[in-house]
């Protein structure tokens, strides 16, 4: 917008506003100086009308005037807004309606201990409730794992090492679980892995390291077509640059060249006129 300014120092206003018989009076009574006052009055006598150019300038520092005052209003109201949601939902929350420092913690505090008093079937809270609750809801988390009715010392620890058991049976393919099972049966899944990888039927040290150096010169042989005893340093480079050059021996500049051309095309030497 074409803002109309006023400078802090002369706290001045155009004449042609000063002489306003509609705006003057209320703008130059913010700005008025001996002077503004002395030219506000000849411009009353005068009766001079506005020019169009004026009187658009007079509209737009009336109009930044207004949307300056609604933002103020707007912000004032919505920080209002926010305040009284939450006052309202403070009052709902500790039922009090005057809120004073400590009431939320203390409204927590105090629902803590009903919900303690609930689990242990007692009216009011006591200290240590919170302890005795919690064990017993231990215990009869446990009573539903094992089966029984009353909990006992252990049966937690003998239900988990039961359980565990039976699992490493199913897995060792026995009925019952045996000291050893498990790492014998590791063991022999080990070694049958290996076993599959090297194709040896027993695995002896060393079987897996030999198995993968073969694997690589055979790998090497299928990717450069020559033995691996031959192979030098820089050969499977030469091979990828070569593969995408197209030409048996690099020359300087031969990526380059390759890559200009993929991405203008092979360049037309002459022309006709």
């Amino acid at each position: 917008t074409n803002a109309f300014c006023v400078s802090p120092r002369t706290s001045s206003v155009p004449a042609f506003i000063a002489t306003s018989p509609t705006v003057g009076p209320k703008v130059a009574a913010l700005f008025s100086t001996p002077e503004n006052t002395e030219a506000a009055a000849e411009g009353d006598a005068s009766g001079k009308e506005f020019t169009d150019a004026q009187k658009e300038e007079i509209g737009n520092l009336v109009a930044d005037d207004e949307w300056m005052g609604l933002s103020m209003e707007l912000t004032e109201l919505v920080r209002t807004a926010v305040i009284e949601e939450m006052k309202k939902n403070t009052r709902e929350f500790t039922g009090k309606d005057e809120y004073k420092v400590g009431d939320i913690s203390k409204e927590l505090d105090s629902r803590v201990k009903d919900e303690v008093a609930k689990l242990r079937g007692k009216d009011d809270y006591e200290l240590g409730d919170l302890t005795m609750a919690m064990d017993k809801l231990s215990k009869d988390l446990t009573c539903e794992l094992t089966g029984k009715d009353d909990y006992e010392f252990g049966d937690l620890s003998t239900e988990l090492d039961a359980r565990i058991k039976k699992n490493v049976a199913n897995f060792c393919g026995k009925d019952e679980y045996e000291v050893g099972d498990l790492s014998v049966e590791v063991s022999k899944r080990v070694q049958q892995s290996v076993a599959d990888f090297t194709g040896k039927g027993e695995y002896e040290f060393g079987d897996i390291t030999n198995e993968i150096e073969n694997r690589r010169r055979k790998w090497i042989g299928d990717v450069l077509g020559k033995d691996a005893d031959d192979y030098q340093f820089g050969d499977l480079t030469k091979k990828a640059v070569s593969g995408f050059t197209g030409k048996d021996e690099y020359e300087f500049g031969d990526i380059s060249k390759k890559l200009m051309s993929n991405v203008f095309g092979k360049r037309k030497r002459g022309g006709s006129n």
